[in-house]
């Protein structure tokens, strides 16, 4: 690592340089540190040193890591061991941004698919007595629809058609025999 470092960058800063160069910060971060280093040549150079430290990290597969270190990082981070089968597939999937997206993409989608087409069917059970009495006041309302029709068809045709209309065309008669007839 970069053992002479400038006093202009603060142990924060670094701290999130650290994070962008091994691709564990979010997008934000990476947007403003990716921002600093091109206005700031000193942060341009620690990214760039810890991106290569990163990749060299990354590189590594377990088996090439010591024993040693292994337990040096176990007893610093508190992990009791990795033998068990979960820490072990999360070390070599999920660990892993686009992975675990999409692990937690399908599960969302299961969960999702089993909600919307596995509800339980309504049931309507209706009595007898029941299933009559809406047959019978459906029948009421339609003979009450019925004789309104049949009311607004007969003021249709008292009304608008014998006294607005005939008025109205023997108006136009009239008029059109005084045009042509001339009197």
């Amino acid at each position: 690592m970069l053992e002479k470092r400038s006093h202009n960058i603060s142990d924060k800063l670094l701290e999130k340089i650290i994070s962008v160069a091994y691709g564990d910060s979010g997008w934000m971060v990476k947007f403003i540190i990716n921002r600093k280093a091109k206005r700031n040549p000193e942060v341009r150079e620690l990214l760039d040193e810890y991106k290569l430290t990163a990749n060299s990290v990354h590189r590594l597969k377990q088996s090439e890591v010591p024993e040693s270190v292994m337990h040096l990082v176990r007893v610093k981070t508190n992990v009791k061991s990795e033998n068990n089968f979960w820490s072990s597939v999360y070390i070599r999937f999920l660990s892993k941004p686009i992975l675990s997206t999409a692990v937690a993409g399908v599960m969302i989608i299961a969960i999702a698919s089993v909600l919307l087409f596995n509800q339980p069917k309504p049931q309507h059970k209706y009595t007898e007595a029941q299933i009559e009495l809406a047959e019978k006041q459906f029948k009421e309302s339609l003979a009450i629809v019925g004789r309104v029709f049949s009311n607004t068809e007969k003021e249709f045709d008292e009304e608008i058609l014998n006294n607005q209309i005939n008025k109205s065309l023997g108006k136009g008669f009239y008029l059109i025999n005084d045009i042509l007839i001339g009197g």
